[in-house]
């Protein structure tokens, strides 16, 4: 009868020692599980992000506009679903039929141009501002105006590519082809 008792106990000891590990492996996995979750998350969220994030063209004008056009003004504002945006990280393209030039943010509203090496920077004003307004980043509720300068003059008839690039997300191009008569100091050219 002893031997029944100490066999007993023997698999209650065994019982508890299963019963141990499969708690410690039900907690394994459930924080690895949670670590896998926040993970997803955070992927979809840079994924929406890269995806979402871009500026949307309200209006492109050119001044100076007697018979050739050099400066621009592009009036910008955050694409529904946007994440900001910092200018600082933005490149911008002018493009032509045989050129491109590519401009970085100034930091204040000055522009300037370098037909050499086909670079330049361009300015910003801001037209309106949202809420979180910030200085150098355009956010939800902001409505901007970027001038750049054209490497040369812009003449009638001629195709102009506008792409504006954020570091995160996805790049805004604008083409259209300028007016075969350019009669006034300024002339609208998109929409």
């Amino acid at each position: 009868m002893n031997k029944r008792g100490e066999m007993g106990v023997g698999t209650l000891i065994i019982f508890i020692a299963l019963l141990l590990v499969a708690a410690v492996a039900a907690g394994v996995l459930i924080q690895t599980a949670g670590s896998l979750q926040q993970r997803a998350l955070a992927t979809g969220t840079q994924s929406t992000g890269q995806i979402s994030t871009n500026a949307q063209v309200v209006e492109v004008s050119a001044v100076d506009g007697t018979t050739r056009m050099e400066n621009y003004s592009i009036i910008l504002k955050l694409a529904p679903g946007s994440n900001s945006i910092e200018l600082g990280s933005v490149t911008f393209s002018m493009g032509t039929r045989n050129t491109t030039t590519t401009y970085s943010y100034s930091g204040n509203a000055s522009y300037t141009v370098s037909s050499v090496n086909q670079n330049g920077t361009f300015g910003v004003s801001y037209l309106q501002t949202g809420t979180n307004a910030q200085a150098g980043v355009l956010v939800r509720g902001d409505v901007i105006r970027m001038d750049v300068q054209a490497p040369r003059a812009i003449v009638s008839g001629e195709e102009l590519r506008l792409n504006f690039i954020p570091k995160t997300g996805t790049a805004t191009l604008t083409q259209f082809t300028t007016p075969d008569v350019i009669s006034t100091q300024r002339v609208y050219l998109y929409p």
